[in-house]
């Protein structure tokens, strides 16, 4: 049963989702469950393995456990003509150079690719509705939870805007999201160099790390959109806070957030160029070139999968549910219609604003 509680400012429905709104999918539900275990099995494997390789090399697999889930794609979808594409670019791959390894980096990445993108549709859909409740209602909480306080640090929620009005705007089907796509590459960009800076150049060994670029980069930086790329949704709806003077969206809020990280890497390089006293300047700076190239490459790949064939089913999911979330608009204003053209009959008496009085939903103790 639904029930008001008063906040600090305003009083607010406390109850969890109506029943119904979840979009998650059983196929999500496995997707995630076969994720984590493999995660949990590859830390198992990560730990009693330390002593007999190296760092980097056992790094290189961290995606394995992203590429099963891309293999329970291709098994879940039947799609059997992308695996004939894949064998027709394993054979070709393997003519030109003459190398198992070429065509092990293709395979790798065909399933860790897929796999991550069911991996970020899956978090989308079960974030977006939790997500978007925090916030309607963080501004005029009494006291916020920990996870209202992260949720407003994450997507920068101004402390003095009321969040009660949020809406949506779902963009026409049948229309590629070039936009939302290069924002993500944008913002992976940022991510992937700030991580990539950190774990490859500290300490400086870049001779032997360079040997190890390609596989290391491959496992690594599959990651980088899992963390980046769940925040897209918000674009693709265009989900905003409205008011009555500029509208705040929350894509824009998590972007601000992510893009002071900026300083970070400006730091993060100003240190490998302190550090560069016994190595060659040009070949550190080749090997970070070297890098960003592999994670544009990367991410690039990744969101060509996901906005082609995951965004738009994730969106009109979403939007198909929202009017269970908000049957209303919260907000109402009576200058909301004053630039839209209404009919007006002749004749028809006008009320002055002025004589209307304010109307009071709260509700009384006893």
């Amino acid at each position: 049963m639904m029930r008001i509680v008063d906040g600090e400012k305003h009083s607010f429905w406390a109850d969890g989702l109506p029943a119904g709104l979840s979009v998650v999918r059983q196929f999500d539900k496995l997707v995630l469950a076969v994720w984590v275990l493999c995660l949990a099995a590859y830390a198992v494997g990560f730990y009693f393995l330390l002593d007999y390789y190296d760092l980097y090399t056992l790094l290189a697999y961290i995606s394995v456990p992203s590429a099963i889930v891309g293999l329970v794609y291709i098994i879940d979808r039947k799609n059997i003509i992308a695996l004939v594409v894949l064998a027709v670019l394993c054979v070709v791959t393997y003519l030109a150079f003459e190398n198992l390894l070429y065509m092990l980096i293709i395979v790798y990445l065909f399933f860790g690719s897929l796999g991550v993108s069911c991996i970020v549709d899956a978090i989308q859909r079960m974030i977006f509705y939790e997500v978007v409740s925090h916030i309607r209602y963080v501004n005029v909480k009494e006291k916020l939870t920990l996870g209202d306080r992260l949720i407003a640090f994450l997507f920068n929620v101004p402390p003095d805007l009321d969040t009660r009005n949020i809406t949506i705007n779902p963009k026409k089907l049948g229309k590629f999201a070039w936009r939302e796509m290069g924002s993500t590459i944008f913002l992976s960009m940022i991510v992937g160099m700030f991580f990539w800076i950190y774990l490859s150049m500290n300490p400086m060994g870049t001779a032997e790390i360079s040997a190890s670029v390609p596989l290391f980069i491959f496992g690594v930086i599959l990651y980088i959109p899992i963390f980046v790329m769940p925040i897209s949704v918000f674009k693709s709806l265009d989900v905003k806070i409205t008011t009555n003077y500029r509208d705040f969206k929350l894509y824009n809020g998590a972007c601000a957030t992510i893009q002071r990280m900026a300083i970070p890497i400006a730091g993060a390089f100003m240190y490998v160029l302190t550090k560069m006293k016994d190595t060659d300047p040009v070949e550190v700076l080749l090997f970070i070139a070297y890098s960003a190239a592999f994670i544009l490459f990367i991410v690039i790949l990744i969101s060509l999968v996901y906005y082609y064939a995951m965004e738009a089913t994730t969106s009109s999911d979403i939007s198909k549910k929202w009017n269970l979330f908000i049957p209303v608009p919260l907000m109402m204003s009576l200058h909301e219609d004053k630039d839209k053209d209404v009919p007006v009959c002749p004749g028809t008496p006008v009320r002055d604003e002025e004589d209307m009085s304010e109307i009071d939903l709260s509700i009384r103790k006893q």
